[in-house]
């Protein structure tokens, strides 16, 4: 029972910082927008999901002592690589997978008990 706790509890934490990446891509998005519909659009969407995310990081924290959420929000960076890639065809060097890996790194030892 409480391991299944504990998915439910990190799956909690890994949509909330995947909801914040997709903000980033809406800010993005609005950027490269033309006319002020499509950037008012996208920026709603930003702040929409950044809502989101507040209300679901409040939650994270019940669950979790600050050091290991704040460990974990390193993963943003990965998602961001992965947006990047498959939806600004955007080319990612080693330098980014080296900065990734060190980042991943952080979490396993931001994340583990001692």
């Amino acid at each position: 029972m409480k391991e299944k706790r504990k998915v439910r509890d990190y799956l909690l934490l890994e949509i909330g910082f995947v909801i914040i990446s997709i903000s980033s891509l809406f800010a993005k998005m609005a950027s490269q927008q033309e006319d002020f519909f499509g950037f008012a659009l996208f920026l709603f969407l930003e702040l929409l999901f950044l809502g989101i995310y507040a209300l679901l990081w409040q939650q994270t924290l019940k669950r979790f002592p600050l050091v290991v959420a704040m460990a974990n929000k390193g993963i943003t960076i990965v998602y961001s690589l992965l947006w990047a890639v498959f939806l600004f065809h955007e080319n990612i060097t080693i330098t980014n997978i080296i900065g990734a890996a060190v980042v991943i790194c952080g979490i396993i030892v931001g994340s583990t008990d001692d």
